[in-house]
């Protein structure tokens, strides 16, 4: 096993990996679809309690539960196991600052203190999100490694450097969304297929449609069925004057079909099966799902975007190695066209410097057209996600290595035949470092970014857990424990950065003070989570239109804690509008109200683009604005 191989215990995978899970748990949660209807799921499924969304109510039935049920099981995993270390012990101390790359006095005070028995809730999560990154560094490096074996080495350590250090790649990786797993099982499914084992291809693609909950992702495995069958239909060497040789090649199509068939029966079974255990009736969410973003037009009711939505995000999480990685098909026909046009000319052949040939060619192909299919899908509906962008990041990675091998090679031919001719045994070589340098500066700008990720917009993820630790510790714990009585952590128009329950202590929920948001909220599980009887003690209602429903607020006078996100310069100065929180907390006659803890979030309006975007220590502290992310508790007079 050589050094750059990327063989999974080499210690290019070492590194590799180690890196990732240092960075895991830096990136902000983007996304409120992932803790509304994800985390707060499994948070239920751990728990009890959680947040619901209207796809979970049994009348809608559009998300599964098989997708979350493995992530449940290693988390139950992870709780047995924590329980063996003391919340004292020095090992537990150091995974939480390992994990969570902070500490905080409370977090050490908690993590010190014999008395108070709770479980570590931030903990867990942090642990759970490093477990979707070496999830995603095990698919990453399956799929380099067949590149490597199968294509060629210098593709492989391009591709590497662009997956590795795109910004896109920060935030999916840890992320708990059918996208990002859908990237994941891609990544191994393509692994499979460039090393012949079509079947596991396939099988992989099976569990990516039916059981993660996301049935449009079937278009990314079209071409692996596909190639599939035609290796079936060539794999046997006949002769033409063979009568059997086609039922032959048949009965090997068919075999493909039926064993893609059984495999489809036993995966959706399962799925099934422990969908009829959460919703309490047979229930295909898959097929709820597809209908209703098929017929009903639904997707429309939660945003649409222009094109230029994806081009932007495609810049900001890529740059100009997205661009590279869509041009990467054109390119690659075009040079195989010319090939085939002009067989003489060895500028488009390029004979001495390409170490592919038509089948390492076919393989590349083969990579690239699901990135396609799903653009052409995905890119013209009106409803557009960052997210649905997460499935197609391998490809742009691998596209932007093709597109720069071609250009390289055409560039490096010109050039030998300009010059003298000199033997070309050692370009290959020079090749791979010479790409690795023409891609640094677009590594740096995408470090750059995931940095700005990170400084930017961590407040939420910090605010909450100081809650988390800061109300545990303090003197209204244990009598609300003990009254059972449920304390409120409210919010107006910052819900949906709220990071999920797993960073609310016992007996806290979160909740909804009024604002200029109009839509549907969730609302809290009962103890029947998703089965018919929850309707029975559910008072508020759900609908599929997105529909404001009044009865999911609370009143000020509910609450024991606010959430806000403030200005830095004083609110009442005139320029802008008094946050909703703050007005609502101004109109409580009954409560005295201080802020506990304030974190650092960008002013994107005060913040100009380059310091916005970027992170660049230079001049920052006069050239990016920050307003304060905020706790408030309040004290009421009894």
């Amino acid at each position: 096993m050589t050094v750059f191989s990327y063989k999974f215990g080499s210690t290019l995978s070492i590194l590799y990996i180690a890196i990732r899970l240092s960075t895991a748990n830096l990136s902000p949660i983007t996304d409120c679809d992932e803790v509304f209807n994800y985390w707060e799921p499994l948070h239920f499924i751990l728990y009890g309690t959680g947040m619901q969304t209207w796809e979970y109510a049994p009348q809608y039935a559009l998300r599964t539960y098989a997708y979350l049920l493995p992530i449940a099981g290693w988390a139950k995993c992870l709780q047995f196991l924590l329980e063996f270390f003391p919340t004292s012990s020095l090992i537990r101390q150091q995974l939480f600052n390992l994990l969570l790359l902070q500490s905080s006095s409370l977090s050490t005070q908690l993590l010190s203190n014999n008395d108070i028995i709770v479980d570590d809730k931030p903990l867990l999560f942090a642990i759970l999100r490093s477990s979707l990154t070496i999830l995603s560094c095990y698919s990453e490096l399956s799929f380099l490694s067949s590149i490597h074996d199968t294509i060629s080495p210098t593709l492989a350590h391009w591709t590497a450097f662009c997956s590795f250090t795109a910004a896109g790649n920060f935030h999916a990786s840890p992320a708990l969304l059918p996208s990002s797993t859908v990237m994941i099982l891609w990544r191994v499914s393509a692994a499979n297929q460039l090393r012949g084992c079509d079947g596991y291809a396939i099988l992989w693609g099976l569990v990516a449609v039916l059981a993660v909950g996301w049935p449009f992702c079937a278009v990314l495995f079209v071409s692996t069925g596909l190639w599939a069958l035609w290796k079936a239909a060539r794999s046997l060497e006949l002769k033409k004057n063979d009568s059997s040789s086609t039922a032959i090649r048949c009965r090997s199509m068919v075999h493909v079909l039926i064993r893609t068939a059984v495999h489809a029966i036993i995966v959706q079974a399962f799925v099934m099966m422990i969908d009829y255990y959460y919703y309490g009736k047979i229930v295909s969410p898959i097929w709820n799902i597809f209908v209703y973003n098929a017929t009903a037009g639904g997707d429309e009711l939660y945003g649409v975007e222009p094109l230029s939505y994806y081009v932007k995000n495609l810049l900001l999480n890529f740059n100009f190695v997205g661009l590279l990685g869509i041009l990467s098909l054109p390119i690659l026909v075009g040079r195989k066209l010319l090939a085939s046009s002009f067989p003489r000319i060895e500028l488009f052949r390029g004979d001495a410097y390409y170490s592919s040939g038509t089948t390492s060619d076919s393989l590349k192909l083969l990579m690239l057209i699901p990135m396609y299919i799903w653009m052409a899908i995905v890119f013209p509906r009106p409803h557009k996600e960052e997210r649905f962008l997460f499935p197609i990041y391998p490809m742009l990675g691998f596209g932007a290595s093709i597109a720069l091998e071609e250009i390289m090679i055409l560039s490096m031919h010109v050039l030998s035949l300009v010059r003298s001719k000199k033997s070309t045994t050692s370009c290959p070589n020079k090749l791979k470092f010479l790409g690795l340098l023409l891609l640094s500066p677009f590594a740096v700008i995408s470090i750059s970014r995931s940095f700005a990720l990170h400084h930017n917009y961590s407040a939420p993820l910090d605010l909450y857990q100081y809650f988390y630790y800061h109300h545990i510790l303090s003197k209204d714990m244990a009598p609300a424990l003990q009254s059972n009585k449920v304390t409120y952590i409210c919010t107006a128009g910052e819900w949906y950065r709220f990071p999920s329950s797993f960073f609310l202590p016992p007996n806290t929920q979160l909740g909804f003070l009024k604002s200029s948001f109009s839509g549907q909220l969730p609302q809290p599980y009962t103890e029947y989570g998703s089965k018919q009887k929850s309707l029975e003690i559910q008072q508020c209602a759900f609908n599929d239109v997105n529909k404001e429903e009044m009865d999911r607020y609370v009143d000020i006078q509910q609450c024991s804690y606010v959430v806000e996100l403030v200005s830095t310069s004083d609110a009442g100065d005139g320029e802008e509008e008094t946050p909703e929180c703050l007005q609502y907390m101004n109109s409580d006659r009954s409560g005295d109200w201080t802020r506990v803890a304030t974190f650092k979030y960008l002013d994107a309006m005060k913040t100009n683009a380059i310091h916005r975007i970027l992170y660049i220590p230079f001049q920052r502290k006069s050239k990016a604005k920050y307003k304060g992310y905020n706790l408030y508790s309040v004290s009421r007079s009894r």
